[in-house]
């Protein structure tokens, strides 16, 4: 008899634990758990993948060169010696690590881009072209430049470019702005980023090399300024600009100064005969090709090109 009781008793107090519910609430209880369960283990087992499949491709991913020793950004290693010297005396000078260039600045464009990705530095650069104006064509004339100091000293580059050095160039040329539309200029920080995501995810040629830098040229005053000033900021994509070319820049190119000797130096068309004329004219423009460039700031000149030999 009291054993039936302790039963009787035990018996409602399970039941008064049971919860009523229709079989739908039974079913979307058991999917949440199951849902959230699952989840969790394919969390974990992404979270475990990834680190396994960096390790397996991290050598297969394109080198960047390194900018920084600190928390100072530091200036790229020129190849063209006189130019590296320039950079590194004007950093010291105002701790800005990117090289500005106005003027001619194409001139000096091509010999420092045709003297990274050919032999012996192999390098790979990216070219945020806003002028559309860079022709990598021009590269291949570029094949024994020589450059020198202002006092006359020079040292010729022996390297030479190959046609299949050019797939080394990446160039992007963002779309002129519509002024019908008045849509909004995307901020130079969105072609940076989408560069740097193509240098190091794409499927291009230059896997191999180390991609050296990105160089942009022309765009707003603003663009250019930003371009300058955001290269020591912390986000990578900012740190890869290297070279800024432009209106304004601390490095200005421009022809160098032709002088000339003899009867003809002058260069006057008056009293003379239409073919005297003529013959002094390609006298002229010859000399005005073999003269080179001069890169002058106050940190320091140097000549480059035809002349500097």
């Amino acid at each position: 008899m009291q054993r039936a009781a302790v039963a009787s008793v035990v018996g409602a107090r399970m039941l008064n634990e049971i919860e009523e519910g229709s079989l739908e609430e039974l079913l979307t209880s058991l999917r949440t758990n199951f849902t959230t369960l699952a989840n969790s283990d394919f969390n974990d087992h992404a979270a475990t993948h990834e680190d396994t499949d960096t390790d397996h491709n991290s050598s297969q991913k394109l080198v960047i060169a390194p900018t920084t020793t600190s928390n100072k950004p530091e200036p790229r290693h020129f190849p063209i010696p006189f130019l590296n010297e320039l950079i590194q005396r004007h950093f010291r000078a105002t701790s800005t690590a990117t090289l500005s260039i106005s003027g001619r600045h194409h001139e000096l464009l091509y010999l420092l881009v045709a003297t990274l990705i050919a032999p012996p530095h192999r390098k790979t650069v990216a070219i945020l072209d806003f002028d559309g104006r860079f022709d990598p064509l021009r590269l291949l004339a570029t094949t024994t430049p020589f450059c020198s100091t202002s006092t006359g000293t020079s040292t010729p580059s022996t390297h030479r470019l190959d046609p299949s050095d050019l797939d080394h160039v990446h160039i992007l040329r963002p779309p002129p702005p519509r002024r019908a539309t008045n849509a909004p200029v995307p901020p130079l920080h969105t072609y940076l980023v989408g560069m740097e995501e193509y240098m190091l995810y794409a499927p291009h040629k230059s896997r191999e090399r180390e991609w050296w830098g990105t160089i942009v040229i022309g765009g707003s005053t603003g663009n250019t300024t930003t371009a300058s000033t955001t290269s020591s900021n912390n986000h990578p994509a900012a740190a890869q600009v290297a070279v800024t070319a432009g209106r304004q820049g601390w490095l200005r190119v421009d022809r160098a100064e032709v002088t000339t000797t003899g009867a003809g130096a002058s260069w006057t068309f008056w009293n003379k005969s239409a073919e005297e004329a003529r013959a002094e004219r390609e006298e002229r423009d010859r000399a005005v090709e073999e003269g080179g460039w001069v890169a002058s700031s106050a940190w320091g000149t140097f000549v480059f090109g035809s002349g500097s030999g």
